[in-house]
């Protein structure tokens, strides 16, 4: 037997009104066509569900039992629908894929998505952290739109780089070592520590974040690597050495065990907007116009690699 659901809307109607006027008004159908509909479920099922007098309707004793069913039935067909709804609308919702590579994660970041939600409040964002050598394949696969990350890298053409604000560098030190509580440091200070690193990427871009060479040219003394800002971070905890970064990636992977202090004598970090060249996602553009909007900085252009 295969009760249709407008029979089991209308049975839940009537039995809500106990007047076949007011229902048939609530389904916005004729009584008489309520009336058949009622009579064809009474007869598919078996049984009396009303008892129906000119001056009045009541439910049967069968009726009655099958109320809680029919509310329920209706119910779920009802979230169903609402699902299918929406699925159907975020399927239609303009997509920015975003990606974050440690620094990028920092205050600014969140008042430009902030900012880009309120100008067009049906995109629907769908955010993803990146390893620090990611940028280049999430981008190039199709994985994310854009993405934030701290600069220096190496990019092809095809990859479009905006600078949006620097951040200044920071020495990592786990708590207890000597350079702790201190607001500020020389890099000379840090000659005689070993320095933890990312790992698997391209040296250059590794010796410009633990400056190697130095001012005076010595190089720093190198220990084990991680390919990640927690990887990093576990390291310097664990004592394993110290390590440079900047300071929006401290202040978003906060953990016990470390603290930080800022290196007045060297360059500053820039944190930078990448997206593919030729995207032609509307909401990709959007989202570059509304970067540049908040950037506090005068110029897009990155500044060049080997400066330390």
């Amino acid at each position: 037997m295969d009760v249709p659901i407008h029979a089991v809307r209308s049975f839940c109607v009537l039995a809500d009104e106990l007047h076949f006027g007011r229902a048939a008004a609530r389904l916005r159908i004729t009584p008489p066509s309520l009336s058949q509909q009622i009579s064809r479920l009474e007869d598919q099922i078996g049984t009396r569900l009303f008892d129906r007098s000119p001056r009045h309707v009541e439910l049967t004793e069968h009726g009655r039992e099958l109320l809680p069913l029919a509310r329920r039935v209706q119910s779920d067909h009802d979230e169903l629908l609402a699902w299918a709804r929406a699925l159907h609308t975020r399927s239609d919702a303009p997509t920015l894929r975003l990606g974050m590579v440690a620094s990028g994660s920092a205050v600014p970041t969140t008042n430009i998505i902030s900012a880009m939600l309120q100008s067009a409040p049906d995109v629907r964002v769908e955010m993803r952290r990146l390893g620090f050598f990611d940028v280049e394949p999430a981008l190039t696969s199709g994985d994310v739109d854009v993405v934030f990350s701290p600069w220096p890298m190496k990019l092809p053409s095809r990859i479009r780089v905006e600078a949006l604000w620097e951040e200044p560098r920071v020495l990592i030190v786990p708590v207890g070592h000597p350079l702790a509580g201190r607001d500020s440091i020389s890099i000379v200070e840090a000659s005689d520590e070993v320095f933890v690193s990312a790992g698997g990427g391209d040296p250059e871009i590794v010796d410009w974040w633990i400056v190697d060479p130095r001012p005076d040219g010595s190089r720093p003394r190198r220990g084990p690597t991680a390919d990640s800002v927690e990887g990093l971070l576990d390291l310097v905890a664990a004592g394993a050495g110290v390590n440079i970064g900047g300071e929006g990636a401290v202040a978003n992977y906060r953990r016990e065990g470390i603290t930080h202090a800022h290196i007045d004598d060297i360059a500053p970090a820039t944190v930078v907007l990448c997206s593919r060249a030729d995207d032609t996602n509307p909401m990709v553009a959007a989202f570059r116009r509304t970067a540049r909007r908040l950037s506090p900085l005068d110029t897009a252009a990155p500044p060049e690699l080997l400066s330390r």
